[in-house]
């Protein structure tokens, strides 16, 4: 490719059409199958390969530059997919014991991430994650943190009571940042599909999904990692 994409744009290709997680903008550019088959394999003088090589230097996506280019992460097609259902009214978990603490512990930082997220934006805040990820020197704390169940749950009661919709983004930023903040190493991932499209994001401790279906990797290609 004659081309590079911006740190912050993420592609992945899907059924032949490339998908682009635009983190500045926090939103998605999904390109057709001709439109992804001409830009990744069409060559400069081609008209259609420049209109959308074009369009997306217009909207910062790639850089006129083929140098430090990275492969284009191709997706299997034959991923199960998840259902559109609301995190928040996700019934997979048995019921707990209402905990004072770390629902209000939760309540204060899904306000705190509000904020941030509309002053600095989601790449800050992403921005901020791989920093915090960078900097953990603790060993990982063995297997499970059980804190990290009960503050889930906290969110989960805090996303019922809080006058605004908690989407999984915030939720699971939270978690991650709970998780780092205790000296538990883990992974925060961002996974879409076509057929509907949706994009989910999940947070995985010791490689076992937190507070949300178990299989989700196996489910959604993983469009952005931390």
């Amino acid at each position: 490719m004659d081309f590079t994409f911006q740190p912050h744009a993420h592609p992945i290709l899907m059924h032949s059409q490339l998908i682009i997680l635009d983190e500045k903008l926090d939103t998605y550019i999904i390109l057709n199958e001709p439109q992804t088959t001409s830009l990744t394999t069409g060559r400069k003088g081609c008209i259609q390969h420049n209109t959308i090589r074009q369009e997306l230097i217009s909207l910062n996506i790639i850089t006129d530059s083929a140098d430090h280019s990275r492969p284009l992460t191709n997706a299997s097609n034959d991923y199960e997919g998840i259902d559109n259902y609301v995190w928040r009214m996700n019934n997979r978990h048995p019921r707990q014991r209402f905990k004072l603490l770390p629902t209000l512990r939760a309540c204060f930082d899904l306000i705190s991430l509000k904020v941030v997220l509309t002053l600095g934006g989601l790449e800050y805040c992403l921005n901020r994650m791989r920093a915090s990820k960078k900097s953990f020197t603790v060993p990982p704390a063995p297997a499970w943190h059980k804190s990290i169940e009960d503050y889930a749950h906290g969110i989960r009661i805090a996303s019922l009571i809080l006058p605004f919709k908690v989407k999984c983004l915030e939720s699971s930023i939270c978690i991650f940042k709970h998780a780092i903040r205790n000296d538990k190493n883990c992974d925060f991932f961002i996974g879409v599909q076509l057929f509907d499209f949706l994009s989910h994001a999940w947070v995985e401790v010791d490689g076992k999904v937190v507070a949300d279906d178990p299989h989700l990797s196996r489910k959604l290609p993983k469009i952005l990692t931390i």
